[in-house]
């Protein structure tokens, strides 16, 4: 059974509504003056066997008009094709994918990337060790030989003590990176039991593009997929894997198009010699990136502190520690973009290679159209982002289902954008630096392999997933708690109040 969606009129106006303004603006979406006076005497249906994205949109339109509706779940029988979509996906992965051939000179290649993405973590050791090393031999010998063994007071605190403090706080400073960041959250992960369909099917995808199967699938709500070690360089020698899933990125897709996405993360690890290199330059490259950019706990802590105490003395030394840190933070910036720097042009031919995955899985002639179901649903990803900030800091509300405003946000792009997004997909290209190649030239490159691929279903890639309404409001939620919003269920509200009104 599927659950579905009723839109029923609750017989109300929206606060600061006039009857009689509310019939007319019904009579305006296409009912008749005696169907508008019904909805507000009683409760009455309005729409049925409806998906969540379909019923939010017919309650927002409804709102707008100044008649609140609720929407009410029901459980309807399966399609007998979304009952058989899982049987189109064993077939279609039925027959293993034909392997990237690699060459000596590639395998080298990802040899001499691997060793590079160790320059910039071995500058950050070589600085402390260099550090240390100083201290160590200013206090063992270079103080006595350049200073003389003076015993006098003010000579102690010149020579000793003050370098010893400056010294050790920046020695401790330096340390930051490695500092304990208290206990991580746990990855949201996709119920095994309630999803054991998706679960084999992402098993055989694994199986038939000769990958290790991921031990889970973790849930996320973006416009993106990944695959990745479980326990960063821990887990990079034994190959246990997990495959990270985008909630926004299902529910703007079809199957087709998820699956092609799916076997392009798989891609990268298709190759044991590739799939090594990949995990190992990534891990460096987000332990370089975490220390730069990521969430800072002990600044948040120091912020805490300096709020709690009123003592000079401790508010200077705390102001000191942020700076510190921020000094720390910003060497990490630029160790990050050398690192980058030195190993992007392997990521990219990586993503050339992971492309021809997707490419036979699909075939390449749709490639160029999902890409740009790509892009656009990442524009949308970002306008939801930045209304549910402002939302958040201006009135304390957030949207209640995340990956259904990106949804509802991209369907009303009008002609023009998207037009625009197609544009923009021809200006792009691929600079030095960049860690992927630009779109056209993945496109091309695609196309150029002429798959007709084996796979063609689009039903939406929702079907998938059990409860796939009920999965978008929590992983909605859990996102709000990563970025540390207390008491964000407080906050949430339906999305029709925060999405702008349509043109």
């Amino acid at each position: 059974m599927a659950k579905k969606y009723r839109v029923i009129s609750s017989a109300s106006l929206v606060s600061g509504y006039e009857q009689m303004q509310v019939i007319a603006r019904l009579q305006l979406l296409g009912l008749k003056e005696s169907q508008a006076r019904a909805l507000l005497q009683k409760k009455a249906l309005i729409k049925q066997d409806l998906d969540y994205q379909k019923a939010l949109a017919y309650q927002e339109r409804f709102a707008k008009a100044g008649l609140v509706v609720n929407i009410q779940p029901y459980q309807a029988e399966e399609p007998a094709q979304e009952k058989n979509v899982f049987a189109v996906l064993d077939a279609a992965l039925s027959t293993p994918f034909t392997p990237i051939k690699t060459t000596s000179v590639y395998k080298l290649s990802l040899l001499l990337v691997m060793l590079a993405s160790l320059i910039a973590p071995a500058i950050y050791f070589g600085i402390l060790a260099g550090i240390g090393w100083g201290l160590w031999w200013y206090f063992s010998e270079g103080r006595e030989l350049y200073m003389g063994w003076n015993r006098s007071a003010w000579s102690v605190m010149m020579t000793f003590v003050i370098p010893a403090i400056v010294g050790g706080i920046v020695i401790l400073f330096l340390l930051y990176p490695l500092w304990p960041k208290g206990k991580m959250p746990k990855p949201f992960v996709l119920d095994r039991k309630k999803n054991a369909a998706f679960y084999r099917t992402i098993e055989k995808l694994a199986k038939s593009a000769n990958v290790p199967v991921p031990e889970y699938i973790e849930i996320m709500p973006e416009v993106n997929a990944a695959a990745g070690s479980t326990g960063g360089l821990v887990s990079l020698g034994r190959g246990k894997l997990k495959l990270m899933i985008g909630l926004s990125l299902v529910a703007g897709s079809n199957v087709q198009q998820l699956m092609g996405i799916i076997a392009h993360e798989f891609g990268h690890f298709a190759q044991r010699s590739g799939m090594f290199a990949y995990l190992w330059i990534n891990s460096v490259n987000r332990w370089l990136s975490e220390c730069a950019f990521g969430q800072d706990i002990w600044r948040e802590r120091i912020d805490r502190w300096m709020d709690k105490t009123d003592f000079v003395g401790v508010q200077i030394a705390l102001y000191v520690a942020k700076i510190m840190i921020a000094v720390v933070r910003f060497l990490f910036r630029h160790l990050f973009f050398l690192s980058l720097r030195l190993t992007q042009s392997m990521s990219r031919q990586m993503e050339f290679d992971a492309d021809k995955y997707e490419a036979q899985l699909v075939g390449s002639h749709v490639f160029r159209a999902n890409t740009l179901n790509l892009r656009k649903h990442a524009y949308a990803w970002q306008q939801v982002m930045e209304i549910n900030y402002d939302a958040l800091h201006e009135r304390d509300q957030l949207f209640r289902n995340i990956p259904a405003a990106v949804i509802a946000l991209a369907a009303r792009f009008p002609a023009d954008f998207i037009r625009q997004i197609e544009a923009d997909l021809h200006s792009d290209q691929t600079n030095f630096w960049d860690s992927h190649p630009a779109d056209l030239d993945r496109i091309t490159q695609a196309e150029a392999t002429a798959e007709k691929g084996r796979l063609v279903c689009d039903l939406p890639a929702n079907v998938l997933f059990k409860d796939f309404d009920q999965l978008c409001e929590q992983i909605s939620n859990y996102f709000y708690y990563l970025h540390g919003i207390s008491g964000a269920k407080e906050f949430i509200v339906d999305n029709h109040n925060l999405l702008p009104q349509a043109a």
